[in-house]
């Protein structure tokens, strides 16, 4: 009985230990919410300055789900810190919060550049990426 209860410590610990690992590759830091309560956040481990421009990762985390069902999105953008201008570069959506389970739809088209929307979260994502 005492075998059984160790081995079923330790199974416990290697399954707490893998699902923590799963994030390890994402270091997430919350920036803020946009007026619909949907909640931004940066990959701190993917900034990436090259001259004026950088590039990283931001997750979109929504407060319902959209029209396909999506509960989160990642997304890879870059940024022109001279006037904050943007485009998106690589879009991934997922079925569950916080960008967890299978990706469900990518969209790897990169985007137009957009002009930045002044008192958005989206303009204090990329002051933040510009000033990290």
């Amino acid at each position: 009985m005492k075998k059984n209860y160790k081995i079923f410590k330790l199974f416990i610990f290697l399954y707490i230990l893998s699902t923590v690992n799963c994030f390890a590759d994402y270091n997430w830091k919350k920036i803020g919410k946009n007026i619909d309560g949907d909640v931004g956040y940066i990959d701190l481990s993917s900034i990436k300055k090259v001259g004026n421009k950088v590039y990283y990762f931001d997750l979109l985390d929504y407060i319902t789900p959209t029209d396909q069902g999506h509960l989160s999105g990642k997304t890879y953008k870059e940024v022109n810190c001279l006037d904050l201008s943007f485009r998106y570069l690589k879009d991934f959506y997922y079925l569950e919060p916080m960008g967890n389970g299978k990706v469900d739809l990518i969209n790897d088209k990169v985007s137009e550049w957009y002009n930045n929307t002044g008192g958005s979260l989206g303009e204090s994502v990329r002051q933040f990426v510009c000033n990290y």
